[in-house]
């Protein structure tokens, strides 16, 4: 095959190209999909779509094969070159020589690929003579005219081979895309979906499959992961709706047939380009998922989120007018030949929503008796009146359409045991009254129920503050003897917030008494000290309190480190493994202000020792809890209770830190 001396020109007028290419086709999906539709259109029987791995490469290209009829020479003149050509004429029913419809109706195909490379490359091969014709469109070339003007542009015919008999077989033609223009490649799965969703062809006809990266595309929608079927699970029939084998609604709208299904998911649909329902014309993609303009406030309203449905209406694509915009993303519906579908589309969604919803909520009344079987326990230790309000709360909350089995289970057992411990009854109750409660009402309760909640918990924070503040107290008397360990013992919160969970660890005795022997701290200068232990799960909280009076200097330190270290080591052969965390705790009424002595603290840090004197422990302890603190003003912001509640709890603690700081300052005057 040599360069021929033939010529090729494409007609058109001035810059029309970025208009109907750059403009109109600007992903990867929308371009090469008119690509597929062009190979229906040459009656192939299989496409094939390569993608690039990257588009940084400047030899990246899109490639996109088929077997079809391919052209001759004067084809690719005629038939493809001629912009704005419609195949369909005035033929309303023209079809390939295959019996297809054809797709074909504008002619500005073959401009989509300009919407993502400025280098199209065609190779072609006719069935019919076995000749091959390959030739480039070159954006920059065809639009290097600033002046627009109608008139011929020369196309760059890179090869060309005169009919050849052994060359008939190897018919088709492949569309290369290069010198790309788009940022990123497109990730193989997610442009296989999409492709999948533009068309109903490779479903419907065994005769045609895409494939992208050597494999097929999937179905667009996979029947078996939803939950309905319309019209096929419909209770009632709907008068003049046939319904085929495949579950397919089949009736005549406005004199037109159609074929449509409405599926709804279990869950929510997260994708958006599946959420709606999707137009069809001539196996074809004419209006993205959408809900026919219809209005929010309807019966069932949120079943909008669940739905991926399709409507085949192929008269769309044979009526007089274009009403499909460029990119078949779109229908004109103010039109008076669409306008009737408009209309059934509303009719059919108000039905959907609301049979849906009847439907959804039957089905969650069934789980929820199931459901029911594993509170019957707990159910049955309460009074028959209050039995009878929880199962009417719960029963409400099961009837909420978009609430999951999940989030069901959760909240059934959080009203059980709110109301096994008195608490937010009345909230409870108000659910239970509740006959179609919805997201919005249950949210409303929601957020009652959180104000509540925090303002029992900010009763709690309030004790704990006080407490701790007793504890102050105790250490200034220097009550600091078994009294006060089994307080902490009672009351692990008050080393930290995070500590509530412990509770008295008396298993280890002997392995607390041998450290203690391997640190030495059985001497006379270190009678006095009081250990506890407690434990949580896997984690052991050692602390130890250092007699009244006495700093902690290196020795005790290092006696100290010893100490953990030996628990260590001995508590995992001792437990069979139980603790996988020990943590140690000295606590004392003064430290050593050495600057080595204040580094060898930090380093201890790190190793999950901890060295503090009481004030250090308390105020550590108390910073936690108002921290808790701040976290329940915010959850209960702009709620009168909670601030008049917190106002209270600042008031009093600012009167007992005022109070501490006059005493600290008298008792500075004396000395």
């Amino acid at each position: 095959m040599t360069t021929s001396k033939k010529k090729l020109y494409l007609e058109f007028h001035g810059r029309v190209i970025e208009h109907l290419g750059i403009q109109m086709y600007q992903s990867p999906v929308n371009a090469i999909a008119e690509m597929v539709a062009n190979a229906w259109d040459g009656d192939a029987t299989s496409v094939e779509i390569e993608l690039p791995d990257t588009v940084t490469d400047p030899d990246a290209t899109f490639v996109i094969r088929d077997n079809g009829t391919g052209m001759e020479f004067d084809e690719c003149q005629d038939l493809y070159l001629a912009v704005g050509r419609n195949r369909r004429g005035e033929e309303t029913e023209e079809q390939t020589a295959r019996g297809r419809p054809v797709l074909g109706r504008k002619g500005i195909g073959k401009f989509a690929g300009f919407g993502i490379a400025s280098l199209v490359t065609v190779t072609t091969v006719s069935r019919a003579t076995g000749e091959r014709t390959v030739f480039r469109l070159d954006l920059d070339v065809l639009t290097a005219d600033d002046e627009p003007s109608t008139g011929r542009k020369e196309i760059d015919v890179v090869g060309y081979a005169p009919p050849d008999e052994s060359r008939r077989d190897r018919h088709g033609t492949s569309i290369t895309l290069s010198k790309l223009t788009i940022h990123r490649a497109p990730s193989e799965s997610r442009f296989r979906i999409s492709m999948a969703r533009r068309f109903l062809l490779h479903q419907g006809q065994a005769d045609f499959t895409v494939s992208v990266q050597g494999e097929p595309l999937p179905q667009s929608y996979d029947v078996a992961g939803f939950e309905y079927q319309f019209p096929k699970d419909l209770p009632e029939p709907i008068e003049g709706v046939e319904i085929d084998e495949d579950g397919w609604g089949l009736e005549a709208v406005g004199g037109n047939d159609i074929r449509w299904r409405f599926l709804f998911r279990k869950d929510t649909i997260d994708e958006e380009e599946l959420k709606g329902v999707a137009v069809f014309a001539g196996g074809k993609l004419a209006q993205r998922p959408f809900l026919f303009n219809l209005t929010r406030g309807l019966t069932g309203q949120h079943g909008a989120e669940y739905l991926a449905g399709q409507v085949v209406a192929d008269f769309i694509d044979w009526l007089p007018a274009d009403l499909i915009a460029t990119e078949r993303q779109r229908v004109n519906w103010d039109n008076v030949e669409t306008t009737p579908l408009l209309d059934w589309g509303q009719s059919r969604l108000r039905l959907a929503f609301r049979v849906w919803a009847k439907l959804r909520g039957e089905e969650k009344a069934r789980r929820l008796e199931k459901r029911l079987v594993d509170f019957a326990d707990r159910l049955g230790r309460l009074p028959t009146h209050e039995r009878k309000t929880v199962k009417r709360a719960l029963t409400s909350l099961g009837a909420i359409p978009t609430l999951s089995e999940e989030q069901f289970d959760h909240l059934g057992r959080a009203v059980l045991g709110a109301w096994e411990q008195g608490r937010l009854t009345e909230l409870i109750a108000e659910i239970a009254e509740f006959d179609d409660l919805d997201e919005s009402a249950l949210l409303d309760v929601l957020v009652e129920a959180r104000v509540r909640t925090a303002l029992q918990t900010v009763e709690v924070v309030r004790t704990k503050l006080e407490a701790i503040q007793g504890l102050r107290k105790r250490i200034e008397k220097q009550e600091l003897e078994n009294a006060v360990r089994d307080f902490i013992a009672e009351n692990p919160w008050l080393v930290s917030p995070e500590w509530e969970t412990f509770k008295k660890e008396s298993g280890l005795r002997q392995v607390i008494e041998k450290a203690a022997d391997v640190a030495k701290l059985s001497a006379d200068i270190y009678r006095g000290r009081v250990d506890l232990t407690m434990a949580s799960g896997r984690h052991l909280l050692v602390l130890e309190f250092v007699r009244p009076g006495r700093a902690v200097d290196w020795d005790h330190l290092s006696r100290f480190e010893r100490y953990v270290l030996s628990i260590r080591s001995s508590v995992s052969v001792a437990t069979g493994a139980r603790f996988r965390q020990v943590t140690g705790y000295i606590v004392a009424d003064r430290l050593d202000k050495e600057p080595e002595f204040t580094k060898k603290i930090d380093a201890l840090e790190r190793e999950d020792m901890y060295a503090l004197d009481w004030h250090a422990l308390l105020d550590k302890a108390e910073a936690g809890w108002r921290d808790f603190l701040n976290i329940l003003e915010e959850r209960g912001e702009g709620d009168f209770r909670m601030e008049r509640h917190f106002d209270a709890v600042r008031g009093k603690t600012e009167s007992h830190n005022s109070r501490e700081s006059a005493g600290a300052s008298e008792a500075r005057e004396s000395s």
